[in-house]
């Protein structure tokens, strides 16, 4: 199966295989490991995604063809050459560190900041008010790579849905998780494997003739 391509530092989660298992997925998630802790380190001290978009021209071309060799070692099932990407990736989370420092680019402030990156890259940010939300903008001059909520905004949106029943059920079960249904329509994705049509030819269970004559 190919390996979707994405135009951020975003990278597919590295999971545990099934076995028996392909060799080269094996030893594809084990290395892919090793580069989303780097990523994980790297992030929580600058920021999601946030240095590639300050590092000069020059040193963001090379961070993004080097993330693409890792994408094209997966799709050639390169076992050497992968191994070789992730090693070079890693380098690269050095080098805007390296070059951060060179040039006086502060480390992300914690402004009660939630950082969460979608499957698409994108980054979706959760600040405590207007005032930190504001602050956390200024880390990422130009760049629309994420979309930034106060906690005020996202309670008014919540309060919208499902007639407001969305933070009664939270009340009620604090530890419930809100997960998506379907696909991209919700339930019209799923097969329906109930025929309302065509009558069924199960025996009857309950005779509505009888149960009438009992009135």
């Amino acid at each position: 199966m190919a390996t979707k391509k994405l135009k951020t530092l975003a990278m597919t989660a590295p999971t545990m295989p099934s076995f028996p298992a392909d060799k080269f997925d094996v030893f594809k998630n084990a290395v892919l490991s090793e580069l989303q802790q780097r990523k994980n380190i790297h992030d929580g001290k600058w920021g999601i995604d946030r240095l590639v978009w300050l590092v000069d021209s020059g040193l963001r071309e090379k961070v993004w063809l080097q993330l693409e060799r890792v994408w094209q070692a997966q799709e050639d099932r390169d076992d050497v050459k992968l191994d070789k990407a992730v090693k070079g990736m890693c380098k690269a989370y050095q080098a805007m560190e390296d070059w951060a420092a060179a040039n006086g680019v502060s480390e992300l402030p914690d402004l009660g900041q939630i950082e969460h990156q979608r499957d698409d890259g994108t980054v979706f940010v959760i600040v405590p008010d207007e005032r930190a939300k504001s602050l956390y903008c200024q880390q990422w001059p130009g760049t629309t790579d994420r979309d930034v909520w106060t906690a005020a905004e996202i309670a008014i949106i919540l309060a919208k849905q499902a007639g407001g029943h969305l933070s009664d059920i939270k009340r009620l079960w604090p530890e419930s998780k809100l997960v998506a249904v379907g696909g991209p329509s919700g339930f019209d994705d799923m097969v329906n494997d109930l025929d309302m049509v065509t009558p069924s030819k199960q025996p009857k269970l309950f005779d509505t003739k009888a149960f009438k004559g009992a009135k």
